[in-house]
Parts: structure tokens; sequence; C-alpha cells
């Protein structure tokens, strides 16, 4: 089986100590347990929804034809890219990032998408609780990710209920968790080891429902019965007095 992760640093593992600690590897280990997995990972540092897509667009065909299941999680460096329309308080822009951001996720999910595959859209969660400005960007954010995922009828893994509450326990170097803490190098915005694996934990909970739903679904299926050469071979003969 191929996993395919799509996304920006988080993806591609920042901030995990080591390697297999970042959620991308926990997902892929819990996943080989049924069976050989093969991983495909579409994620920097850095990326926004646009340079992601681009990235997808690039992608061979058969990457997406072979993946069974695809993790995309994407928009906090669109959040980040922001911030100073945020401190400005401009509105208009925020409505005109996450009207991007929906214009691009949908792309992202129409180069992906197959009919064999199993496709898990992340809500992007707040690294900076105590600042109104950034609680409502992230959730105009996650509007947008929320309509392309009812779109396209896709399963949503709620990062940013996962993280509520939890981001000093949960996000590497927190701070204040303020707009203010924003630095031009090593943002306090990505997960620590914890972090990363209450992720894999939130995208196994979510697939394991998505699989059980799809097998439940198989078994339910009434199947029509047509009697086999057997029941036909030892049918009585009509017989007439």
């Amino acid at each position: 089986m191929l996993y395919a992760a799509l996304g920006d640093s988080i993806t591609f593992g920042y901030s995990a100590s080591q390697d297999e600690r970042s959620f991308v590897a926990r997902v892929r280990r819990a996943l080989a347990r049924k069976g050989k997995v093969s991983l495909y990972t579409c994620a920097k540092p850095g990326w926004t929804s646009k340079q992601l897509l681009r990235a997808v667009r690039r992608t061979p065909e058969c990457i997406w034809d072979e993946a069974r299941v695809v993790t995309i999680l994407i928009g906090g460096n669109d959040l980040l890219w922001a911030a100073p329309w945020l401190v400005e308080s401009n509105p208009g822009h925020v409505m005109k990032v996450a009207g991007r951001l929906y214009d691009n996720l949908t792309e992202v999910v129409q180069c992906v998408s197959r009919p064999t595959s199993t496709l898990l859209l992340c809500t992007v969660y707040n690294p900076f609780p105590n600042s109104v400005l950034a609680a409502e960007y992230t959730n105009a954010l996650n509007q947008s990710i929320r309509r392309v995922a009812k779109r396209h009828h896709l399963r949503i893994v709620d990062l940013d209920a996962v993280f509520q509450g939890r981001e000093e326990s949960l996000i590497d170097g927190y701070q204040r968790g303020q707009i203010r803490d924003i630095k031009f190098r090593g943002n306090p915005v990505h997960p620590n080891d914890t972090g990363h694996q209450r992720i894999a934990q939130a995208l196994l909970s979510v697939y394991k429902r998505r699989s059980d739903q799809t097998h439940s679904t198989r078994l339910s299926k009434p199947t029509k019965h047509r009697p086999g050469l057997a029941t036909r071979r030892h049918r009585m003969p009509t017989t007439t007095t």
C-alpha cells in the first residue's frame, strides 16, 4: 500500500526530535501493522497551499493512482504570511486569503483523489490562541477547509479541536500564544513530539472509522440468491395421476 502525505513543514516533520517521531512516520508504522506500506511525502517547510498545488501538479499521476491513503495538512503558512494584515485587522485581506486556500485546496483534492483512495483533510490549529485576530483568521481558514471537505465528501480531521486548550504542551517553543511571538526564524508554531503524536492519533482514529464504515457497508449489501446447479439437480420431479 502507498501512503501519500501532503503538506508543509509539519508534514515534513519539523520540530520532531527524530524522524520516526513525526506524525507521518507514526501513521506509516500503524498502517504497516496490516501489511507493507510505502511512503510518498509531498511537503516542504514554508509551503503555502499555492506551493503545494504546484508540487502536486508536477507529481506523476501514477503516484495518485497507487495511493490508498492520502493525508493533507496545509494552511498554516497562509496564516503566517498574512500576519501583517492580522495586526492591522484587515478582514478583507483575511477573506481573500481564505478564498485562495479554498481554490488551491479544491484543485489539490481534484488532482489526487481516486475512487480507490481514502483522503483525510486536516483543519489547521491556531498557535496564537491568545490573539483574538489570529483565532478569527484560523476560523476563516478552517471554514474554507471544511467547505472543500463537504464538496468532495471527505473526512475531516479536526486538529484545531485537538490542540485547543493544549497549545502549551503540544507546540514546540510555545510562549505567550500571541501574534507578537512571531520571529523571523524559529517561530513557536510547530508541534513537538507529543503534538506529532496527537496528530497521528487523530488521523488514525478518523481513518479507522472510515475503514470500519466501508467494511460494514460492504457486508450489509444484499446479495441476490440464484439457485446453483446442485439445487436444480435435486429438485423433485413433478408427477401426475
